[in-house]
């Protein structure tokens, strides 16, 4: 890189716009909490909820394909 555009890359935002952004984390992998969560973030009604536990449920007990 050019020293031009490192000077350029290096310095500090002028331009003073900032955008706020809501980000939300959950832990990686998918587990009973993280279903909870994304269905709370939602405002799933209860019997989706329960739905989807049911068919995580049922997906843990699947054996991978070869």
């Amino acid at each position: 890189m050019s020293a031009v555009i490192q000077d350029l890359v290096n310095r500090p935002y002028e331009a003073g716009f900032v955008t706020a952004i809501e980000a939300e984390t959950a832990p990686r992998g998918l587990s009973e909490d993280t279903i909870r969560l994304i269905s709370a973030k939602k405002n799933e009604p209860q019997w989706l909820l329960e739905f989807r536990l049911t068919a995580y449920r049922h997906w843990l007990t699947m054996t991978e394909p070869k």
